[in-house]
């Protein structure tokens, strides 16, 4: 308790939280049936499972009563006497009812006085620990959620940097760049085909005119912009990454990082087992085995502790592996205690079977000590700081993401790119020509399709753009909207200025976020802020007076999710307040 709540005293008054009794009951409940199946004297397995349900409900309604109670009076927070107290009061009423049951199911029950003995632990324990770690389940709960939040971040970025990354953006580059200028050659070679000279504009013109509709780079673009629609599912899927699947697959590496720089300390170790064991003891051992067996086997658990911490301290590539041996090992020594005992005293009745002393017990105390030291406090600080080594199986799982991500995001980029830059030149190119022709200017209609031979032998020339300034950037985004909505932008004076290969995705983010307000909300004014938020990072929220309100859950993942996943690593997010809808992102800038 001491190093799941360092600061726990008997004054200070803790949180009240229930909702963790349920379990503490249903646990105790099956322990005490297991116990009672080995051991103690019933008419059928039936009678035995009845009498524990009936119990179990009952002592679910006492807790719930108490609760009840303590809510109608106000009483949120405790010290740890009071919180005993009612622990006690509680296992009391259960020890009552429990010895009714019994009767009524012949049932044999333990003598008063050991029966006793287990409802101190319970109630001075167990009860206590259920309902403080109750208390602190919100915040374990965040902390858990903040570190695969964390995780996910800081692996993206590690992807966005990783030399496979680059690869695969070089690849798709090079794919789209080889398929754009091979449909160029070819509209240019069919433009080359038609002869000038000695020809009426009217017969060239008709033979041009149809090439200018640009169909096959139509369609090129047409793919590009659903190149995501294909591996959707994947995307989907690999964006609903849960918390149950995330601790399952980073667990180890958790506990190896908790456990080297915050342990646990010997006497947790000790004292847990001590007091798992203690039920045992005061149920099935007579006194003087008891006296004489309890005080060594706390010694032997104290001393095989020593050797958990102490082979954590050592350090090296094997101190975790070799200290959970040694956490497997002390949970063997009650076993082999009483495995001694019966050499000694022989006594069925004080007899455990071997499934449990070598099994089931160093496995439980080995898990729930796993469990225990990455849930202590000291240990989950830990999962607040940027230190913490993704699994190779995230690793790839959000490498695939990013770069699915970046390919769909590229494609839009290239799609537009076609659509704006040369299919608008295609269109503007046979205006100029139906122009010339009709003035019968063959120098004209000769320098025009000039002008479009040299765009289609470098289609991609206006693709890189020089970099910009941040305050341009944005600028130039939000040109095309201007008379369409207000838009009241603030950007923190020490970021108008910056320039780098980041700005261009920030553009990108207001981008499809004014066009998302303007399209699906029919928002008529737009308060954006672009605002320093730390030393690397820039928040940008958008708060609008969309009448239209964005749905409560996201069914399709289209290419503004790609574009603001990719931009912030995850780290956006849309919400309704009132009659407005938010729009807040985090990315970084440098």
């Amino acid at each position: 308790m001491r190093t799941i709540f360092p600061d726990l005293s008997l004054k200070k008054k803790y949180d009240i939280d229930f909702s963790l009794i349920p379990l503490g009951v249903v646990l105790l409940e099956l322990a005490a049936f297991g116990t009672e199946l080995s051991k103690a004297q019933y008419g059928s397995v039936l009678s035995l499972i009845l009498m524990r349900l009936a119990h179990t409900f009952i002592l679910l309604a006492v807790t719930v009563g108490l609760s009840k109670i303590l809510f109608k009076f106000q009483k949120t927070q405790l010290s740890y006497p009071v919180i005993a107290f009612f622990g006690l009061l509680a296992i009391s009423f259960g020890i009552f009812f429990h010895d009714i049951l019994a009767k009524f199911f012949e049932v044999e029950v333990f003598s008063l006085v050991r029966q006793i003995g287990s409802g101190l632990l319970q109630g001075l324990f167990w009860f206590p620990a259920f309902i403080l770690v109750g208390s602190k389940r919100t915040a374990i709960f965040d902390h858990f959620k903040d570190y695969e939040q964390r995780l996910i971040v800081n692996t993206r970025a590690t992807s966005r940097d990783s030399k496979e990354f680059q690869d695969i953006r070089v690849k798709i580059q090079g794919e789209i760049r080889e398929e754009l200028f091979d449909k160029c050659a070819a509209l240019k070679a069919s433009i080359a085909k038609i002869e000038l000279d000695g020809s009426d504009l009217l017969t060239v013109n008709d033979q041009i005119q149809p090439l200018l509709l640009g169909e096959e780079l139509r369609r090129f673009s047409l793919k590009l912009e659903t190149y995501g629609s294909e591996q959707s599912q994947a995307t989907v899927l690999g964006q609903n990454i849960n918390s149950v699947r995330l601790l399952a697959n980073q667990f180890k590496i958790l506990y190896e990082i908790t456990s080297r720089r915050a342990p646990l300390k010997t006497e947790t170790y000790t004292t847990i087992l001590v007091i798992l064991i203690s039920p045992a003891f005061i149920n099935f051992s007579t006194l003087h085995g008891a006296l004489f067996f309890f005080p060594l086997v706390s010694f032997a658990i104290y001393l095989s502790s020593i050797m958990v911490t102490k082979t954590l301290a050592q350090g090296g590539s094997k101190a975790v592996r070799n200290s959970s041996i040694w956490i497997f090992i002390t949970g063997l020594i009650p076993g082999l205690f009483n495995e001694i005992g019966q050499v000694v005293t022989p006594d069925p009745n004080t007899k455990f079977p071997l499934f449990i002393n070598i099994f089931s017990l160093p496995m439980g105390y080995l898990i729930f000590m796993k469990v225990l030291q990455v849930l202590q406090p000291h240990a989950i600080d830990l999962v607040k700081k940027d230190e913490i080594v993704a699994s190779k199986e995230l690793k790839n799982v959000v490498t695939k993401i990013v770069s699915e991500e970046f390919a769909h995001t590229l494609a839009h980029r290239w799609a537009v790119f076609i659509h704006g830059k040369i299919l608008t030149r295609l269109a503007a190119t046979a205006l100029k020509l139906e122009t010339a022709k009709n003035s019968g200017g063959f120098d004209s209609y000769r320098a025009t399709l000039k002008e479009l031979i040299d765009l289609l032998s470098k289609p991609d020339s206006d693709f890189e753009q020089a970099e910009i300034n941040l305050d341009s950037e944005i600028a130039s985004r939000l040109d095309p909207w201007l008379g369409l909505v207000d838009v009241q932008l603030h950007i923190d004076h020490e970021l108008k200025s910056t320039r780098n290969s980041r700005v261009h995705e920030v553009g990108e983010v207001i981008e499809e976020m004014i066009s998302n307000s303007m399209r699906h909300g029919k928002a008529q004014s737009v308060s954006l802020r672009v605002t320093k938020l730390g030393d690397k990072d820039i928040e940008i929220l958008a708060v609008d007076d969309a009448p239209i309100a964005p749905p409560l859950d996201q069914t399709r993942f289209g290419l503004g999710t790609r574009i603001f996943n990719l931009a912030s690593d995850s780290r956006w997010s849309i919400t309704r307040v009132d009659s407005s809808t938010v729009f807040k992102l985090v990315m970084a800038i440098e």
